[in-house]
């Protein structure tokens, strides 16, 4: 999940003199995060008009459950003008610290901010280029892990509401990763911190290198990764786990002039449109499952689906034997 690949050309407003089309140089608008989601983040306003709302319908969504499903709607006219309208949300829409009247549009100032129900405030502004790559800069400092370049965990647990979401209104299920590098402490131990780092760093190349744009990697924490992915079916989740652990297990890490190898364990939870999971059962079993990689032997995916079908198995085995 690529944030420099979400963003687009926007196009230039354009004057007509005589029969002479002038392009009229603007800079692109923005909603920028000041409270709610991740403080920076930048949502870019392209066309005549963008949906804010927390379903997935929307043009810019945020899953607040003070937010209404189509909470409130900007729209730009052939004059370049934008203009608010809250679309009868429960919570209202504020501009500047006053609620707007629903389905009214209220003209739009750059600088202007939108309080969206109880907790998100956003900025509306106009960026220029210099302007939008210091923004963006920023953004990134504060969603990056610093040592490995992958999204932090901070920024994970705000966008994977977002993304099973998503993956729900395309009929899709997700699956959640949780990596572990076996014996992390011993890699340290025996080569020192310099190769511990460039373990950490394989580990998260061989992550990114192996998801795809619809994908979301983050370091979770020490030598923890996560990963959350959209998917059919549960099977799909322990195939891409499997792929990962293989690439990982045939990489060389080097360390100086040091070349070792490292392992990891992956336990696999999904949420699919059969079997839905809410995302704090998701995680919790994703991490029952990891812990089970780690117990029966490491260097092995482990997905919380199988664990519970034998569970079930050896239940209904033990009820046919109590009868």
């Amino acid at each position: 999940m690529d944030l420099k690949a979400a963003t687009h050309v926007c196009v230039s407003p354009v004057e007509m003199e005589g029969d002479d089309t002038q392009v009229l140089p603007r800079s692109p608008m923005y909603l920028i995060t000041i409270q709610g989601g991740v403080p920076g983040a930048m949502l870019r306003i392209e066309g005549p008009e963008a949906s804010l709302g927390r379903s997935a319908e929307n043009v810019h969504q945020f899953p607040d459950p003070t937010i209404s499903r189509r909470h409130a709607v900007i729209t730009h006219d052939g004059s370049g003008d934008a203009w608010l309208t809250d679309l009868g949300s429960s919570n209202g829409t504020y501009l500047d610290g006053k609620r707007v009247p629903p389905h009214a549009a209220t003209r739009l100032e750059d600088g202007a901010r939108i309080q969206l129900g109880a907790s998100i405030i956003l900025k509306y502004a106009s960026l220029g280029p210099d302007d939008e790559r210091f923004q963006r800069e920023m953004f990134e400092r504060t969603v990056r892990d610093n040592l490995t370049g992958l999204y932090n965990r901070g920024y994970f647990m705000e966008q994977i509401g977002p993304l099973c979401e998503r993956n729900r209104m395309r009929n899709l299920g997700t699956a959640l990763l949780m990596v572990d590098i076996d014996h992390f402490k011993r890699v340290n131990d025996l080569h020192g911190h310099e190769a511990g780092d460039a373990a950490l760093r394989e580990v998260a190349k061989v992550l990114r290198e192996s998801t795809r744009s619809d994908d979301l990697v983050a370091r979770y924490g020490g030598e923890e990764f996560i990963v959350a992915l959209p998917v059919a079916s549960a099977d799909q989740g322990w195939e891409r786990a499997e792929q990962f652990r293989r690439m990982l297990a045939s990489r060389p890490i080097r360390a100086g002039r040091k070349e070792l190898r490292v392992t990891a364990s992956f336990g696999v939870s999904s949420s699919t449109m059969a079997r839905p999971r809410g995302i704090k059962a998701l995680m919790t079993t994703a991490d029952v499952a990891l812990y089970e990689a780690k117990r029966t032997g490491r260097d092995r995916v482990v997905a919380a689906e199988r664990m519970l079908t034998a569970a079930e198995r050896r239940t209904e085995s033990c009820d046919a034997l109590a009868v």
